[in-house]
C-alpha cells in the first residue's frame, strides 16, 4: 500500500497515536503524517503510507481549512482552553454586531505572535518545550500568518463554571460569549494566535474551545473516515484493512498531488526515469507543452500501462524541469 490515507480524528488522540493505530489497522510500519493536529483539535489528518511519505513535503505547504469556536473573556498561555488562565476580563457590554464584525476584520496577512505552545525553534529549542519547563524566551517570534475565507456560523453565551488545564489545575471562568467560524489559512498560520488576536481587538481576550481542520488542500474532510469505521470494518486480530474497505478515504499515490500536472510514458522512457534520467522523448513531451504555453508546474510523471506514479519533476525560475524525486 502507498498512499495517503485520510482520518478524521477524535479530539483527545495526539497526531502520534492516530500513526500508531493506523499501523496496527494497515499492518504497515512506514506510515507518517502531514500537518499535526494538538490533541484538542479534531478533524482531516493526513497520513502518509509507505512510499507517499515521499510526498510530505509536497502535501505540507498546502492551505487549511478549519471550523473553531472561541471563547471571549479569557486568556491563556496556550491560547486554547487546555492552557492554564492568564486572565479574565467580562465580556456583557459586547454586542453580537460588535463581535461579529472584529471577527470577520481579521482577514488577509497578519503580523501575529507564535502560539509558545507551537514547534516553532528558537534558539534551537522548540517553543513548547520551553513552556513546559515554565520558561519563556525573551522575543517571542513574530511572523506573517494569512487567513481568508472568514465566515461567521454563530454566537452562544457560555455559562460559568470549572475548566482544568493540562497541569490539572482547576478554575471556574466567569459567564462569556463562545463564537464559532469558519476561515482558510496559510502554511505557518496559527489559528489559535488568531482568536488570541480578535480577543484582543475587543479588550476582553479569547481562547480556542473547539478546533476542527475541515480541509488540507487539496483534501477535504468529507473524504476521511474516522479511525472507529475502520475498527468496523475489520475487528482487532482479523488481519489489516484492505484498500477497498478504506474507501474513499485512500488516495493511491499516483492521485495523491492532483495539482500537479501530470504527463503519462512507459517503455524505454519509464526505463530511464527509474535510473533517474530524462529520456529524449519524455524532454520533447515536456518541451512541447510549454511551447503550447503550459506554465512550468510541478510535474507528476505516471506509467501508462500501469498507473503507477514514477516521479516529480519541477523547474526552477529559468531552467528547465529536472528530477525532485523517484519512486520504487
Amino acid at each position: 500500500m502507498n498512499g495517503v490515507l485520510l482520518v478524521d480524528k477524535d479530539p483527545g488522540m495526539t497526531s502520534h497515536d492516530v500513526v500508531a493505530k493506523a499501523r496496527r489497522l494497515l499492518g504497515i510500519k512506514s506510515i507518517g503524517h502531514a500537518g499535526t493536529l494538538d490533541p484538542l483539535a479534531s478533524g482531516l489528518l493526513l497520513l502518509l503510507v509507505g512510499e507517499a511519505t515521499k510526498v510530505s513535503d509536497y502535501l505540507l505547504t498546502g492551505d487549511k481549512g478549519y471550523e473553531v469556536s472561541v471563547r471571549l473573556g479569557v486568556r491563556t498561555d496556550s491560547m486554547d482552553i487546555t492552557g492554564v488562565v492568564l486572565e479574565e476580563k467580562p465580556t456583557a457590554a459586547l454586542t453580537l454586531e460588535k463581535i461579529k464584525d472584529v471577527a470577520l476584520s481579521v482577514t488577509g496577512t497578519v503580523e501575529l505572535a507564535v502560539p509558545m505552545h507551537s514547534a516553532v525553534k528558537v534558539n534551537g529549542r522548540k517553543l513548547y518545550e520551553s513552556a513546559h519547563k515554565g520558561e519563556t524566551p525573551l522575543e517571542i517570534p513574530i511572523r506573517p500568518m494569512t487567513f481568508y475565507d472568514v465566515e461567521w456560523v454563530g454566537m452562544k453565551p457560555v455559562d460559568a463554571g470549572e475548566v482544568t488545564d493540562v497541569n490539572g489545575g482547576v478554575r471556574t471562568l466567569l459567564a462569556a460569549h463562545e463564537f464559532t467560524i469558519r476561515l482558510r489559512c496559510s502554511k505557518g498560520s496559527f489559528i489559535r494566535a488568531w482568536a488570541n488576536h480578535v480577543g484582543q481587538l475587543l479588550g476582553c481576550g479569547g481562547t480556542v474551545t473547539v478546533l476542527r481542520r475541515v480541509m488540507s488542500a487539496p483534501f477535504e474532510i468529507g473524504q476521511a473516515k474516522r479511525l472507529a469505521e475502520f475498527a468496523t470494518v475489520r475487528p482487532e486480530g482479523s488481519g489489516p484493512i484492505s484498500i477497498d474497505q478504506a474507501g474513499s478515504s485512500w488516495i493511491p499515490l499516483a492521485d495523491s498531488l492532483p495539482h500537479f500536472a501530470k504527463v503519462e510514458i512507459s517503455g524505454v522512457d519509464a526505463t530511464l526515469l527509474k535510473n533517474g534520467q530524462l529520456s529524449k522523448g519524455l524532454q520533447a513531451e515536456l518541451l512541447r507543452r510549454v511551447q503550447l504555453g503550459e506554465a512550468l508546474r510541478p510535474m507528476r510523471v505516471i506509467h501508462r500501462e500501469e498507473g503507477r506514479l514514477l516521479a516529480l519533476l519541477a523547474a526552477e525560475p529559468g531552467e528547465f524541469y529536472k528530477i525532485r524525486r523517484v519512486f520504487v
